[in-house]
């Protein structure tokens, strides 16, 4: 059944969301071979991550840039994700008291398939370059966590308690459970998109992706936002996306009743 414990604003859950909506992140490595710096100097640069459904980072990176380089002769990594609540752009100011999330752990190269298919989906503009021949996927192997929420709020967490753990039957069922919402339920995610969300609910939207947190969606039209709707537990497998989809659908239909 799905998790709906400690959803407190700092527990796992909430830190990976953060983490999901993050556009951007910072990466520091350790210097090897820099041209402008020692060996072992830390070295920062932006990177754009996307997040599998377990919570892991992955990246799409060159192994002409610099912290590639880096990477392959240290794995170990830090990642800075800015709470995109406190963006600007919605009229909030980023300063002392923003939320920020770092992420501790070694770059694995990664050539499965679920991983270049979940980064595309999250950015989908990555196709055009992503098949180049020094272009390759990582996903982060998460050692420990960081979080502080402004002054006075801090946790940490190791690994293993940030990371939604035994989730493989959730990325193995993955594609049916998507192709099982779009094809059967269309209604089921029209009435969850009306209650959970101020969007029509009429516009067609189609599940693209599922997570152990919650689900992204989009709409026929070309040039539509993609929509996010979290869910109020964490899932790990298709039975528990499909207890926690029926569980919305109910309290969506039981509100319009």
């Amino acid at each position: 059944m799905p998790d709906s414990k400690n959803q407190n604003g700092n527990a796992a859950c909430d830190l990976r969301r953060m983490m999901r909506r993050a556009p951007h992140t910072v990466l520091a490595t350790t210097a090897r071979d820099h041209k402008q710096v020692t060996d072992g100097w830390p070295v920062t640069s932006m990177v754009v991550p996307a997040v599998h459904i377990d919570g892991s980072p992955i990246l799409l990176i060159s192994d002409l840039a610099d912290h590639t380089r880096h990477l392959q002769s240290d794995p170990r990594l830090s990642l800075l994700f800015i709470d995109q609540l406190n963006d600007p752009a919605q009229n909030k100011r980023i300063d002392t008291d923003s939320a920020r999330l770092t992420i501790f752990g070694r770059a694995v190269p990664d050539t499965a398939p679920d991983t270049r298919k979940r980064y595309l989906t999250a950015h989908p503009d990555a196709g055009q370059y992503a098949d180049f021949a020094d272009f390759g996927f990582y996903h982060v192997a998460v050692e420990a966590v960081y979080w502080v929420g402004g002054f006075g709020k801090q946790r940490r967490l190791n690994g293993n308690q940030f990371i939604a753990g035994g989730c493989l039957s959730l990325v193995a069922g993955h594609d049916d459970v998507v192709g099982h919402m779009n094809n059967d339920h269309a209604d089921a995610i029209a009435d969850i998109v009306g209650h959970f969300t101020d969007k029509n609910k009429n516009d067609g939207w189609k599940m693209i992706a599922i997570d152990c947190d919650g689900m992204d969606l989009e709409r026929d039209s070309a040039d539509s936002p993609r929509l996010r709707i979290e869910f109020p537990g964490t899932i790990k497998s298709p039975g528990d996306a499909r207890d926690i989809l029926v569980e919305m659908c109910e309290k969506a239909r039981g509100q319009m009743a």
